[in-house]
């Protein structure tokens, strides 16, 4: 079970909290002086802290200021506390407390204080771990950038032969057949721009920066993402504010705004309609994505620009990990917004002159 460090100068009511703790399989490191239990109070050492909050030389107080503070402990702490109050209360989670139980302190009070705290515990482990995870990811990553163009080249080479050998062989096939071939050319073109993604993701951004008009952009973006299968079926409609002028890299801002679209067409599943706008908003370039499709779950709003998380059949994850990364080298940022009704709402705000420096990136997006 967890390991609970108790503190209280009260050895009475000491030994009576930790029996209650050992009852339910906790192991339990008690004292009645900070000094007696310091060396286990340190980041991982423990699950849980429960302290008195009145205690002569070292009290609640400065205990939190210590574990909390000066040592930058996750792990929850409760006070114990005779006099409890709202500005007491208010003071103690200011400094870091989790939770507070008032005297007498009986043994439900004290389980219940305790079962919350554990499970502020498990989640705080689970996103540690989960960062973990993504940070070992991207470490990859950046090593595979290192490799990216000779990858790219290496991989390219054969699927550009098979193609041209399936359209050969199309040719001469019959309508129904050729419909086959079609069909592999298709997933071929998937792979292949799967592929590119992830590459891009990994290697570092180098930015051939240039003035560009913002509209000119937008339109452009729109343009290619009209020829897409999925996006056939869609309306775009387009409010850009005249003469915005900013400074970026043109091909890799496009390759942003045709990943949203494209995202938008396969919410709406090509039938829906989106609506782009520009304008200036306090010296920031500012473009809004917005589509009447589904929208995004409330569950996945926080992981969805992170590399690997798609609910796609055929998605990587790596489009809006990417975007993210290109917008945020420019100085910028993209977020999802809620809106009234259904649909999404992303927004890229940009600075009129980038605030990238024209060199590499690294390829942690976050």
């Amino acid at each position: 079970m967890a390991r609970i460090v108790l503190l209280d100068d009260e050895a009475k009511l000491l030994a009576t909290l930790a029996r209650f703790l050992e009852q339910q399989g906790h192991q339990v490191v008690r004292g009645t002086a900070f000094r007696e239990v310091s060396e286990h109070l340190h980041p991982g050492r423990f699950e849980l802290l429960v302290t008195d909050i009145v205690m002569p030389e070292f009290d609640g107080m400065k205990v939190l200021q210590e574990v909390v503070g000066a040592r930058q402990c996750q792990e929850p702490v409760i006070l114990i506390t005779g006099e409890p109050n709202l500005e007491t209360a208010s003071e103690a989670v200011r400094r870091g407390a989790f939770d507070y139980i008032s005297k007498p302190v009986t043994k439900d009070k004290l389980l219940e204080a305790v079962s919350r705290g554990l499970r502020q515990v498990r989640l705080l482990r689970e996103r540690d771990q989960a960062r973990a995870v993504e940070m070992q990811v991207l470490r990859n990553l950046a090593a595979l950038g290192e490799s990216a163009s000779v990858l790219t080249h290496e991989i390219r080479t054969p699927i550009t032969s098979l193609r041209h050998a399936l359209r050969a062989v199309g040719e001469k096939l019959g309508v129904e057949d050729k419909v086959l071939i079609e069909e592999f050319l298709g997933n071929l073109n998937r792979i292949e721009r799967m592929l590119g993604q992830t590459l891009s993701f990994a290697k570092p951004l180098q930015l051939k920066l240039e003035q560009a008009d913002i509209g000119e952009l937008v339109a452009a973006a729109v343009l290619e993402a009209s020829r897409l299968p999925a996006a056939q079926g869609m309306s775009v409609e387009v409010r850009s504010e005249a003469g915005l002028s900013v400074r970026v890299d043109k091909q890799l801002v496009g390759e942003v705004l045709v990943n949203l679209l494209r995202n938008a067409s396969e919410a709406c599943q090509g039938k829906g309609h989106v609506e782009i706008a520009t304008r200036l908003d306090a010296g920031r370039i500012v473009v809004e994505v917005v589509d009447d499709g589904p929208g995004v779950p409330a569950n996945r709003r926080e992981e969805i620009f992170r590399p690997f998380r798609s609910s796609k059949e055929y998605g990587t994850g790596i489009g809006l990990a990417f975007s993210r990364k290109v917008v945020e080298t420019h100085g910028g940022s993209i977020r999802l917004f809620d809106r009234p009704g259904a649909g999404a709402c992303f927004r890229i705000e940009l600075p009129q002159t980038a605030a990238a420096a024209d060199h590499a990136s690294p390829a942690d997006p976050s």
